[in-house]
């Protein structure tokens, strides 16, 4: 989900990433973003990170207990990769200097990690890059909500059904279709569970939960991103908006208060299909 953002953070004391980590995960999820942080103590397994994840910011100590901080880093520069790095100490940080490496106090970290994480962010709010990311969003949603649908069918009715929504008459079955079938498969699995002699009560509360929440997908999710991915965008006097379909409809107005919902919306289906996909 382009909503996660991805830190690698080296040092080895756990309980002071920890600490660091509550307060950045908090102020992240206000923003509607989902912080993710690898943590290791030492140099193992740093370079397997930068090469192998997303990674969007690197933060590492100075004193560490095997390979000190500067030589970490200059590992990582040599292995070709440029991303920001906040390196810090709690007292003085060695005089060879990094590109792309902010050098602060302990102290002073959080409050260095936040403005970086700021940059980035803003970087990426333009509105081309926001309707690029809500649609990518929303494509790998739309993924799971094609798994779950043949999770539903044995395998003989899964073909049924592959061959009449995906392949008959080259019309491939949209993505609101998708949601409209499988919200009523869940709706007739909660029924039918119920009425089983030995009905597990736990997992068909479990599903009557999931199903309240992607009753919204459609409007929260399948509109959203038609509207961003067809409409035109407009200026207007309040400001840049992208205009829907229908007349009923409100404009997507494109504002930091808008994309804050819209994140969080995207991250509340992704986790609720992946609880649907367990449980199914």
């Amino acid at each position: 989900m382009k909503t996660d953002f991805l830190m690698l953070w080296v040092d080895d004391r756990r309980l002071l990433i920890e600490a660091l980590a509550m307060s950045l995960k908090g102020w992240l999820d206000k923003k509607g973003f989902e912080l993710n942080i690898i943590m290791r103590p030492d140099e193992k397994n740093v370079l397997d990170d930068v090469k192998n994840r997303a990674i969007e910011l690197i933060v590492i100590d100075y004193r560490l207990n095997k390979k000190n901080g500067d030589e970490i880093i200059k590992d990582i520069r040599n292995s070709g990769c440029y991303q920001d790095i906040v390196f810090y100490s709690e007292n003085e940080l060695p005089a060879t200097l990094f590109d792309g490496v902010f050098y602060v106090h302990k102290q002073d970290a959080e409050t260095r990690i936040r403005e970086l994480i700021e940059l980035k962010l803003w970087r990426s709010s333009d509105p081309s890059g926001v309707r690029g990311w809500i649609v990518a969003d929303a494509i790998e949603l739309e993924g799971i909500v094609t798994d779950l649908l043949g999770l539903c069918f044995t395998q003989r009715e899964g073909y049924t059904f592959s061959k009449r929504f995906f392949h008959d008459h080259n019309a491939p079955i949209d993505f609101g279709r998708k949601v409209d079938i499988l919200k009523g498969i869940l709706n007739d699995l909660s029924e039918w569970m119920s009425k089983l002699p030995k009905k597990d009560e736990a997992k068909i509360k479990r599903i009557d939960e999931c199903n309240k929440i992607f009753k919204d997908f459609k409007e929260e999710v399948v509109e959203v991103r038609n509207a961003v991915a067809h409409q035109k965008t407009e200026v207007t006097d309040s400001g840049l908006v992208i205009k829907k379909k229908t007349s009923k409809a409100e404009p997507i107005a494109l504002e930091d208060a808008t994309f804050v919902k819209i994140r969080n919306d995207l991250r509340k289906h992704h986790k609720n299909l992946i609880e649907l996909l367990e449980l199914l």
